[in-house]
């Protein structure tokens, strides 16, 4: 299949029809400025080209051309100039339309009487004086949309020079082959966005092997001896793409056994792969934190401290390096000196010789490695029937047949059979499938190449407009994480998805969904209402191989050279290590329409220029986005580029923001500055096209948002009392989905509210509603019920409303599709209205409802034989604080996953009830989490939900805090087998549970925090020596406590990471300590014991590697088993308030680890040691209350941020003149802050001038530019 001829189907992008429309529109144009005799003739011969166009459309097909046709190539990208050149003429002529209608408003808003008499004078000339005018003034696009015309004539001329090959191509059937085409895409079914479950097929057998292998010393499966007793033991999965190597891997990764023996550190590597970012992702991932440094020692030094008190799995996903042996090499060197003998690395690759080379370099031999082969036929016929019938089995006898016989066909290969599966899904006729199974499977053998070519086949049966914006996705990495509304703002910010009857947004989202569901993207699970998705790794490398001449991913300059210049969407990542020259390079790109730079370090001023150069060239461009540190110096010229619909910059200057306001096609405008408000921007309210703006933390200024129609999101809307602020503005943005009002105060009476037309806005979904006076009491109400949205809003939440009542559309239930409502900080609420008829919704919070007494009609709960429908049987999240005048929840539905009670005065805990007469056991439990905090009238949860075994099963968090008044507790522990955080504090007066000895918490758990609670706290302490799967504990007010477990237990626990331990008066001893080789941080805080640790741990050694310690009592530095630390990371003394020196051995001891040091209420602290200099890997230093402090000792290179809160006034002295010892110290740390001075790279700020400094100041600053 010929490269140049079948991947540049950028050309198939422009469909006929719309080849047509341009044509028309055109000719409009050109009719109205520039009638000549001869246009008629050339629009007709344009018009009856196109059949002979499609006809070649029909068959130039990348599963039917076989060889390549460089003339039919340069075609295709000639005829697509032409069209793309005639857009951008016709789009420029729009362009000026806006502006003139833009200018019009400008004068009636802002003009003086002199400006509006002139502006009066020239309309007044007449239709014919007007476009006399126009033809002047526009005279250059006139003549380049003449010049797009022709050549789209020459192009059409040309077509003929195709047609016997398209005969020749298609067996004379094109129209036919069009058809079938055409059928498949028509049959294509709408989607939703939601995935249906997805199901793990086979593999059972690999996953015991490997399981086996990494929980037990004996290895069945490879016979993997190691050489070396450093050496870490290596498994490699190895299996060509679409195999299923991932998803095997991930399936081992959440098994419990797994979980229990290691602490799972998955990284994935891909392409890339280089020695320092390779252990930065794998220290990432170990740690939570991204690394502060970029260079490879001090990252080989902290992932080899981070790992050497922990069994770890360490999941290398994805690798293709088998030829750096010494990045290899400079990868394992901290692995293989950290000897340990329980971790393991699990590998998963395409190549044997990656294994290979792995195995080499770490020092392991083996006999085999795990190749995975095709699914069992079975196996592959389950996979194939889920996703081609949902699910369900197929009812037609003989579509089953031959799905078998696909199936089959497929050998084996997951994903290729989830691919041709959902595809076929889109037709399922027995017709359609038996030409796929005798057509394009023919030749399929299973080899990685069949199989791509397989994928190509299932994308070139996708619907052309899924195609551009599939293909658009190859500018990103692989494994790259697409947020859903920024792809889908990204595509129609470049001009991908065309106008319909939908929004662009719903027709966006709708091709996203499509692609999903075909397989083409992956969707990951929701966080924080926020939706991502990713592409496989194959999925990403067809993107690549359809998208040659179309879209480029520029990471080295050398690229440059080889991509064509028929290139619309580039992305360049790390530009800093471009040269300006290399970056000029990109002009050879004529017709750029996205332009996406990457570079987090900042740029040479001639490589910026370039840039910008580059930028201002770029006369087509739709979508610009720059991830720079400054982004300023592109908004001089952005006025210029007429056809941006997407800018996504870091920061725009008030001058600046005047330019912007001129680009009348804009849709999207990111940007990040915070300065003052922008007054100066009141001309954005002329981007009538404008559909999402974000401007800093500010908002929008004073400009009138009202001609806004085309905002989709509307947020931090400050409602005032000036004509461009009040709510009847928003009125006519009927097409807002999301809205944020604040000051809503300001709206005096309810025929105002009325103004906002919320009931009108039939696309809201969300709506945030904030009075600024909570504290006022308003009698009428009817402001808020004229604010009543639409019924179709999802998302609702009202805050500081002062007014006594809910809003009747609340209370009636009239927004019934609510899936989410958040009452807040209505301060005069005291009832809340049965919300069962939200049969919708799933989340509901209520905080800072201080006079809130009932929550619909009160009910007699014990004599109740069914569930009250005063909560929504839909509800999984139940949110209650601050709320405490109420004494009682109502019944809680079965449906309920997380309960929060926070600060509410309740007497009695709530119960889960039945619905209507349906048996509780008919109901599976689905609740998790159960946290109560502050309820000081609580005594008892006899008669709770927390008795109610049957809901006990599947909770996971159970936290008790701060409830002063209760006793009584009767906690089923044996039911809670899936408990894995349990805290129970300061509840004083808690009795020991009945059969306490019988109910121990439950081995699962593994983040444990105790303290303050009665009699329940022996047995809680008690039980702690059976807790080995813990990796939090916290023992906080625990009287009792008198010494920390022994040596024998600690022995036992390989995963506990954290130790807190806090106002344990009688703890004189920490026990064991010294033997728990887990143990990553520690803080000990405010015990008022003495005793010396130091005789209990003679016997047990020291096998501490702790990373992060917090105390106040610096002694403890001074006796075992804190004594002997040596890989020390960060130390916070939190109370020096009686030490004179710092223990000057003790930070030598951790010279080379510690980064981070802090000490606090230093008044004692005279002076720190000489040796300080020697900290060699210190980044941070901060002394807070060091009053003593007058001189500072030399201070290490490697030092970045030094903070000296309160200091001698003679050291701030000794600081401020030019040329002192003092101050020579300090010269060589970037940031540096010594009482009332700052230093940022050496220039000096007094505080009240750094404070006026602003972000990005700062940041010029720190990265040696100065300011303009």
């Amino acid at each position: 299949m010929a490269a140049s001829a079948a991947l540049v189907f950028a050309g198939k992008s422009v469909a006929t029809s719309a080849i047509s429309f341009l044509v028309n529109k055109a000719f409009s144009y050109i009719d109205e400025y520039c009638k000549s005799e001869n246009m008629d003739e050339l629009k007709n011969r344009l018009l009856r080209a196109m059949p002979h166009i499609q006809a070649v459309f029909d068959v130039v097909n990348p599963e039917l051309v076989r060889e390549q046709s460089s003339g039919l190539d340069a075609w295709l990208w000639q005829l697509r100039d032409a069209v793309e050149a005639a857009e951008d003429a016709i789009d420029e002529l729009e362009y000026y339309e806006l502006e003139e209608k833009a200018k019009d408003q400008k004068v009636s808003e802002w003009g003086s009487p002199l400006v509006k008499m002139k502006h009066k004078f020239v309309r007044s000339l007449g239709p014919a004086v007007n476009k006399t005018i126009k033809k002047i003034s526009h005279r250059d696009t006139l003549k380049r949309l003449m010049k797009s015309v022709d050549d789209l004539d020459k192009a059409a001329v040309g077509v003929s020079d195709f047609l016997k090959l398209t005969d020749h191509l298609s067996g004379g059937s094109s129209t036919s082959s069009q058809q079938k085409v055409q059928k498949l895409m028509d049959n294509d079914r709408q989607t939703s966005s939601i995935l249906s479950a997805t199901i793990f097929v086979g593999r059972e057998k690999e996953k015991e092997q490997i399981i086996g292998w990494l929980t037990n010393t004996s290895d069945e499966l490879g016979e993997t001896r190691v050489r070396r007793t450093n050496s870490i033991p290596i498994i490699s999965v190895i299996g060509h793409g679409g195999m299923g190597k991932t998803t095997l891997a991930q399936s081992i990764c959440k098994q419990d056994e797994v979980v229990k023996h290691f602490k799972v550190i998955w990284t994935t590597i891909s392409t890339s792969f280089d020695a320092t970012s390779v252990t930065s992702k794998i220290l990432e991932d170990a740690t939570g934190v991204k690394p502060g440094s970029d260079h490879l020692e001090p990252l080989q030094r902290d992932l080899k401290e981070k790992l050497a008190s922990i069994n770890f799995l360490l999941v290398l996903d994805d690798v293709w390096e088998d030829k750096k042996r010494d990045e290899w090499e400079k990868l394992f060197a901290p692995l293989k000196e950290l000897n340990t003998t329980g971790s393991k690395i699990l590998l998963t690759t395409r190549m044997q010789s990656v294994a290979d080379m792995a195995a080499k370099v770490m020092g392991v031999e083996r006999d085999k490695f795990l190749t995975l082969q095709g699914l069992e036929d079975d196996k592959n016929l389950k996979l194939f029937n889920h996703h081609a019938f949902s699910g369900l089995n197929p009812r037609d006898s003989y579509l089953k047949l031959i799905g078998e016989q696909i199936a089959k066909k497929l050998r084996g290969c997951p994903l290729v059979t989830k691919v041709v599966a959902e595809h076929l899904q889109s037709n399922i006729t027995p017709e359609y499938w038996r030409k796929f199974l005798h057509q394009g499977l023919e030749h399929f053998k299973g080899t990685e190449k069949d199989i791509m070519e397989v994928l190509r086949l299932s994308y070139y049966h996708l619907p052309t407009e899924l195609q551009i914006c599939f293909r658009y996705c190859c500018l990103f990495p692989q494994d790259y994480i697409f947020e859903k509304k920024v792809l889908v703002r990204m595509w129609i910010g470049s001009g991908l998805i065309a106008s319909g009857i939908q929004s662009l947004e719903d027709t966006a989202e709708q091709f996203l969904a499509q692609l999903t569901r075909k397989s083409f993207f992956d969707k990951k699970p929701i966080w924080a209402q926020r939706e991502f998705y990713v592409m496989h790794d194959l999925m990403h490398e067809l993107a690549s191989n359809v998208s040659t001449g179309e879209c480029a991913r520029i990471v080295d300059p050398v690229q440059l050279q080889d991509e064509k210049y028929t290139v619309r969407h580039l992305c360049i990542v790390n530009i800093h290590s471009f040269s300006a020259d290399e970056v000029k390079k990109i002009s050879h790109f004529k017709n750029l329409r996205t332009i996406i730079i990457d570079s987090i370090p900042p740029l040479e001023n001639d490589t910026l220029c370039a840039l910008q150069m580059i930028v201002e060239t770029s006369k087509s461009l739709r979508l610009f986005r720059a991830q720079l540190w400054s982004t300023s110096c592109f908004a001089v010229n952005f006025g210029n580029l007429k056809h941006l619909r997407y800018i996504c910059v870091s920061s725009i200057p008030q001058d600046k923001i005047c330019g912007v306001a001129r680009l009348y096609h804009l849709m999207v405008l990111h940007h990040g500055s915070s300065g003052t408000k922008i007054d100066e921007a009141r001309h954005l309210g002329n981007l009538e096209r404008l559909r999402y703006v974000s401007y800093g933390v500010h908002g929008f200024g004073n400009f009138p948002i009202s001609r806004l129609t085309s905002l989709q999101e509307l947020h931090n809307y400050r409602v005032e009392e000036r004509t461009c602020n009040q709510i009847s503005a928003i009125g006519s943005l009927r097409d807002l989905r999301r809205l944020g009002l604040q000051g809503l105060e300001n709206v005096k009476n309810w025929e105002e509210a009325k103004n906002a037309k919320l009931k009108e806005k039939q696309y809201l979904n969300s709506l945030f509603m904030e009075w600024s006076t909570p504290d006022q009491i308003m009698t009428d109400n009817l402001v808020l019920d004229h604010l009543e949205p639409h019924v179709n809003i999802r998302e609702l939440q009202i805050e500081g409303y002062p007014g006594l009542k809910i809003p009747s559309w609340i209370e009636n239930c009239s927004v019934r599709n609510l899936i989410s409502l958040k009452l807040i900080s209505c301060i005069n609420w005291d009832y809340i209205p049965s919300l069962g008829q939200l049969v919708l919704l799933e989340l509901l919070v209520l905080n800072n409802l201080p006079k809130l007494r009932q929550i619909g009609r009160s009910f007699d709960m014990s004599k109740s034989s069914s569930m009250e429908l005063l909560l929504p049987q839909s509800l999984n999240t139940l949110e209650v604080s601050k709320c405490q005048k109420l004494r009682e929840l109502p019944l809680l539905p079965p449906s309920l996953i997380s309960l929060k009670i926070q600060d509410v005065w309740l007497t009695k805990f709530p119960i889960i009830g039945k619905v209507s007469s349906e048996s509780i056991e008919s109901k599976s439990s689905k609740l998790i989490n159960v946290r109560v905090t502050n309820c000081p009238h609580l005594t008892s949860l006899e008669g709770s939900l927390l008795e109610q075994k049957l809901y006990m099963g599947t909770l996971r968090v159970l936290r008790l805090v701060d409830c002063k008044h209760l006793e009584s507790a009767s906690i089923p522990f044996e039911e809670m087998k899936q408990l894995k955080e349990l805290a129970v504090m300061q509840c004083p007066k808690l009795r020991t549970m009945r059969d306490a000895k019988d109910k121990l918490v439950p081995s699962s758990v593994r983040e444990l925090a105790i303290g303050g609670c009665g009699d329940l706290e022996l047995p809680l302490l008690g039980s702690l020596q059976l807790l080995t799967n813990l990796s939090t504990l916290q023992l906080q007010n625990c009287s009792s406590l008198l010494s920390l477990p022994s040596a024998d237990v600690f022995k036992s626990f390989r995963s506990l990471h954290n130790i807190r331990v806090t106002r344990c008066e009688n703890l004189s001893s920490l026990g064991g300590l010294g033997s728990l080789s887990s143990l990553q941080d520690l803080a000990i805080s405010k015990l008022s014991g003495s005793g010396d640790a130091e005789e209990h741990l003679v016997e047990t050694g020291n096998s501490l590697r702790i990373s992060s310690l917090s105390f106040d009592l610096p002694s403890l530095l001074l006796h075992e088993p804190l004594k002997s630390l040596c890989h020390t990371e960060t130390l916070h003394i939190n109370d020096c308030s009686e030490t004179k020196s710092l223990p000057e051995r003790w930070l030598l001891q951790n010279r080379s680890s510690l980064r981070h040091l802090s000490i606090l209420k230093a008044e004692s602290l005279e002076s720190l040691p000489p040796s300080m200099q020697d900290l060699c890997s210190l980044k941070a230093l901060y002394l807070d209350d060091a009053l003593l402090l007058r001189s500072l000792p030399y201070l290490p290179s490697s030092l970045k941020n030094l903070n000296i809160i309160k200091c001698h006034s003679a050291l701030e002295e000794k600081i401020t003149k030019h040329g002192s010892p003092e101050l020579n110290k300090i010269a060589h740390i970037p940031d540096v802050q010594i009482g009332g001075w700052h230093f940022l790279m050496g220039k000096k700020f007094s505080r009240e001038a750094y404070h006026k400094l602003s972000d990005s100041d700062r940041n010029r600053f720190m990265s040696g530019s100065s300011l303009h």
